[in-house]
C-alpha cells in the first residue's frame, strides 16, 4: 500500500471512533459560532457548494441556508452517517452527501461555485494536492476557502506533537503563511485572510473525542496541565487552568481565494 493509502486508513479508523463524539462537539461549537465565517466566503443564493472533508456536516449545515445546494464529501462513512442523521433531524433539503476520497475529488472540473474545507487540512498528507483539486472543481469566478487551526510558527512543532499524541491521524497544522503558500502557481487570487482564536474549549470535551494509540488520555491531560501551570504556552493552545478545569484555545486562520 502507498503511504497515502495507509494514512487514509488511519483517518477512517480514528474518525469512525470519533464520529459520534465529534458530531456532538462540533454541534455545540457551531451553536456558539457566529455567521461571520460564512460571510467571509460571500455565499450567494445561486451558489453550488462543495464542503471538502465535511465530517459530520457542521459547515455544510451552517452555509446551507444561504445557498442553492451543498454537497458534503468525506472519507469516513461513520461521519456521513452522523451528517445524514442531523439532516433528517433538521429537515434540511438542499444538501447531499458522498463518501469519497478528497484527493482526487470525484467531481467534474468547474462543478462548484464555492469550494470550502474546515478543520481538515491538518489531516491531509498531500495538502497541496488537495488544494489543487479544490481549485480544479471550482468554477472561474468562484471562491475557494480553507478554515483550519494555524499555530504560530514558533509553536508549530510542539502543536503538531501534542496533536499527534491525541490523534495519530494528525499530520501538520499549517501556519497562516503555509496555508497561503498552497496557492502558489495555481489560478487563484487571495481575497481574504483572517486570523482568530476559538477560545476556552473545555479540554475534557476535546479528549472525549480522542483515541490515542501510544499515549494515555491522562498523560496528554497532564502535559496540558503542566503547560497551563507554566504560563509559557509551549503547546501553542494557551492552555488555561481555571477552577480546577483545563481549557484550550485554538488559533485559526480563514483564507478565501477567487478562481481566475
Amino acid at each position: 500500500m502507498t503511504a497515502s493509502t495507509d494514512h487514509n486508513e488511519q483517518v477512517v479508523d480514528q474518525f469512525t471512533q470519533q464520529a459520534e463524539g465529534y458530531a456532538r462537539l462540533t454541534r455545540s461549537m457551531a451553536a456558539d459560532r457566529p455567521n461571520g465565517l460564512v460571510a467571509l466566503m460571500a455565499p450567494a443564493a445561486d451558489d453550488i457548494v462543495l464542503d471538502v472533508a465535511c465530517g459530520a456536516g457542521s459547515l455544510t449545515f451552517q452555509i446551507s441556508p444561504f445557498v442553492k445546494h451543498v454537497t458534503g464529501v468525506d472519507l469516513t462513512p461513520a461521519m456521513i452517517e452522523q451528517a445524514k442523521a442531523e439532516q433528517i433531524e433538521k429537515g434540511v433539503r438542499n444538501v447531499a452527501w458522498k463518501v469519497s476520497n478528497v484527493c482526487p475529488l470525484s467531481f467534474d472540473d468547474a462543478a462548484f461555485s464555492l469550494v470550502a474545507c474546515r478543520a481538515a487540512f491538518h489531516h491531509f498528507d498531500r495538502a497541496r494536492e488537495v488544494f489543487s483539486e479544490m481549485t480544479r472543481v471550482c468554477r472561474p469566478g468562484g471562491r475557494i476557502a480553507i478554515i483550519d487551526v494555524s499555530p504560530a510558527p514558533d509553536k508549530s512543532a510542539a502543536f503538531d506533537a501534542i496533536e499527534r499524541m491525541r490523534d495519530p491521524s494528525h499530520v501538520h497544522a499549517h501556519t497562516t503563511d503555509e496555508l497561503r503558500a498552497l496557492a502558489t502557481g495555481l489560478p487563484v487570487k487571495e481575497v481574504v485572510v483572517q486570523q482568530i482564536v476559538t477560545p476556552n474549549v473545555p479540554l475534557d470535551a476535546v479528549l472525549a473525542t480522542s483515541y490515542p494509540v501510544e499515549h494515555s488520555i491522562d498523560d496528554i491531560r497532564q502535559l496540558f496541565k503542566e503547560d497551563a501551570e507554566s504560563g509559557r504556552d509551549r503547546l501553542g493552545m494557551n492552555a488555561l487552568l481555571a477552577d480546577g478545569k483545563l481549557y484550550v484555545s485554538y488559533p485559526m486562520s480563514t483564507l478565501v481565494w477567487s478562481k481566475q
